[in-house]
């Protein structure tokens, strides 16, 4: 398994509206329904961090979560997401790919 995290910074008082996109594009519902996503999640800063909100998505391979990237449809969103965060067009949009190495959970 492996995690993509992708860091948004909302440009300034557009958080809300940044959420409500996700919410009406039904982006982390797409994504779940995507070959090889085990989990999708939106996540809101509650401190000064840079990062306004964190996407972060667990998958089966990373050429899943590649794919993922590279969908039409994901693209297709990116002129309405950018105009909510405070980033360079020229810059692109794709998370850290990261690897499980150690798991602690609560039983």
């Amino acid at each position: 398994m492996i995690r993509s995290v992708l860091s948004l910074q909302a440009a300034a008082g557009l958080g809300g509206e940044l959420e409500a996109f996700y919410a009406d594009q039904r982006i982390l519902e797409r994504a779940r329904a995507f070959p090889g996503c085990r989990a999708a999640e939106l996540l809101r800063s509650v401190d000064d961090s840079p990062a306004t909100h964190l996407v972060i998505a667990d998958w089966d391979s990373a050429a899943d979560y590649r794919n993922w990237v590279d969908d039409p449809w994901r693209a297709s969103l990116s002129e309405g997401l950018f105009a909510l965060l405070d980033k360079n067009d020229d810059e692109p949009l794709v998370g850290g790919v990261f690897e499980l190495v150690e798991l602690l959970s609560q039983n």
